[in-house]
């Protein structure tokens, strides 16, 4: 049987025509706005074993392996262009984030980047004991 991760990608890009066309969608606030996503090429058998020490959620790698990366809700307001809400990492970057944290991340692998909010991280720890693994770095300023 298909996973889930799989109909739901494919799905979206058939609605899509992988990421040609927008979909509209109900905002938080009750408005209806129209957004794209940007698809990239699914990551191959060598690239994804550069993963592999990472021991990353098996959801997470087959994604990578139906788009290595994905840009989403590209929107507009106003003819203004926004870009895109979140970026999913492709392998190349989930490699140069990492590298580029402080040593008490240590435990955390940068998946994803939502705007306004920040990065999102698997933490290895909780992952490993079983736990709520993902989490965002939060700073806050007092």
């Amino acid at each position: 049987m298909e996973s889930l991760i799989r109909r739901r990608m494919q799905s979206l890009k058939k609605l899509t025509d992988n990421g040609k066309k927008t979909i509209s969608i109900i905002q938080l606030q009750g408005y209806v706005q129209n957004v794209s996503f940007k698809f990239e090429e699914s990551a191959n058998v060598v690239e994804l074993a550069r993963l592999k020490n990472l021991n990353l959620p098996t959801d997470y790698i087959e994604f990578l392996s139906i788009s290595n990366g994905m840009f989403l809700f590209y929107t507009e307001i106003s003819g203004f262009p926004m870009g895109y809400a979140s970026e999913v990492y492709s392998i190349d970057k989930v490699i140069a984030e990492r590298k580029a944290l402080p040593k008490s991340f240590n435990n955390m692998i940068p998946i994803m980047h939502i705007r306004d909010v920040g990065d999102m991280y698997i933490n290895e720890e909780q992952r490993r004991l079983g736990k709520p693994y993902l989490t965002y770095w939060i700073e806050v300023n007092i």
